[in-house]
Formats: structure tokens, C-alpha cells, sequence
């Protein structure tokens, strides 16, 4: 009779154990959860605004070079604006696709997980558009220069012909070592600001520290999860 009565309490202490966990996990829901998703949502137009000035950067460019395809001096940074331009367009993209997937009925530990990787999505997309600003900034004002004069004259101006081909040459070759040269600069300075947050927070995104810190997060809230699976097991 008192093992049945001992079985009895434990199976109604298993009982308040779970119903106090289920409270404790809505708890979490709705105070780190609900804050979030929120954010998540007011954060998609950024990639809808990147998506949609890919394209129409893309459509320009596509328009300048078609009038000029046989002028290389016009196509080769044709190509890298609208290499950047497809990239970003890709990536952008993606981080809608996984912003829509997002479980947020799911375990709290894959959705931290989730939002994780899309931090890191951000950071990385961040550290790239500013390392080859300079580069595809130069080959962006070449194209649009050219695409202006093309409007303007019919097609029959020749924005190449007027510049020092050494110019060019030397603001490309600058564009392309400022990628390690500036990630260098980043990193160095990033040890020196910390009184500056959000000079920081620029600084730490160029040099990787954001990203690394990123991650760690993210492995932090897979082996949680882990830990999840196995309990419940």
C-alpha cells in the first residue's frame, strides 16, 4: 500500500515538473521570443531593399554593356559590378528564404539557432560590402559615367577614351588590395576603439570579431539543443 501511494505522489510530482517546465518554456517564449520576432520582421524590407536594387542594377548594367559588349575596357568592370550585384542579389535571397522558415512554435534552442545564423549571414554580408566598396565602387562610377554619356550622345561618347588608362589601372589594383589591407587596418583598430560602440561595432564586423563571436554562439545553441534531444530520449 505505500509503494502504491509513494507511486501515486511521484507520478503527481512528474506532473507539476512538467507543467512547470511547459510554464517556464512559454515564459521564455514570450518574454525572449515575442522581442525577437518582432525585430526579425521589421529587418526583412533591408533584404527586400537589397533584392530589389540588385536587380535593377543588374537591368543597367545589362543595358550599358549591350550597347559597348565588344569594348573591354567597358566590360571588365561591367563584370565585377555585376558579379557583386548577382552575389548580393543571392545572398539577400537566401536570408528572406530562412527569415520565412523560421519555426517559431519550435524548441527555443532552434530558433535562437536560426536567428544565429542569420546574424551571421548579416556580419559576413557586412564585412565583404565594405572591404570591396572601394573596387566595385570605381567599376560602379566607370559603368554609370559611361551609361550617363550613352544617353546623353546616343552611344557615340567614349568616357575611356578621355582617362589615363594607368589611372584605371591603378584605382583597380588599389580597390583589390584594399580587401587584406583594410581587414588588416579593421582588425588593429579594432583593439584600440572600445570607446566608441558603434565604431567598434564597424570595426568588428571588417575584421571577423563579430563573426567569430557569431559562431561560437551558434555552437553554443546547437549543443544545447543537443542536450535537448538527448533528455528527452
Amino acid at each position: 500500500m505505500q509503494l502504491e501511494a509513494l507511486e501515486q505522489q511521484w507520478r503527481l510530482l512528474d506532473q507539476k515538473l512538467d507543467r512547470s517546465l511547459a510554464l517556464e518554456t512559454e515564459l521564455v517564449r514570450q518574454v525572449v521570443l515575442q522581442p525577437a520576432r518582432r525585430r526579425v520582421h521589421r529587418l526583412v524590407i533591408w533584404p527586400a531593399i537589397d533584392v530589389a536594387f540588385c536587380i535593377g542594377g543588374l537591368l543597367i548594367v545589362g543595358a550599358v554593356v549591350s550597347q559597348q559588349w565588344h569594348d573591354w575596357r567597358l566590360v571588365l568592370p561591367a563584370s565585377v559590378v555585376a558579379v557583386s550585384f548577382l552575389t548580393l542579389l543571392l545572398d539577400s535571397i537566401w536570408q528572406l528564404e530562412r527569415l520565412a522558415t523560421v519555426d517559431w512554435s519550435g524548441p527555443v534552442a532552434v530558433i535562437q539557432g536560426s536567428l544565429e545564423r542569420l546574424r551571421i549571414a548579416k556580419i559576413r554580408q557586412f564585412k565583404w560590402i565594405m572591404l570591396l566598396s572601394p573596387l566595385v565602387g570605381f567599376c560602379g562610377l566607370l559603368v554609370t559615367v559611361q551609361g550617363f554619356l550613352n544617353w546623353v550622345s546616343g552611344g557615340r561618347a567614349d568616357l575611356f577614351s578621355k582617362l589615363d588608362g594607368w589611372w584605371i589601372v591603378g584605382n583597380i589594383v588599389f580597390g583589390v588590395l584594399f580587401v587584406p589591407v583594410g581587414h588588416f587596418i579593421a582588425r588593429k583598430l579594432g583593439q584600440k576603439c572600445h570607446r566608441h560602440r558603434w565604431w567598434q561595432s564597424v570595426l568588428d564586423g571588417i575584421s571577423g570579431t563579430s563573426l567569430r563571436a557569431a559562431t561560437l554562439e551558434v555552437d553554443r545553441w546547437a549543443s544545447l539543443q543537443t542536450d535537448d534531444a538527448n533528455r528527452s530520449q
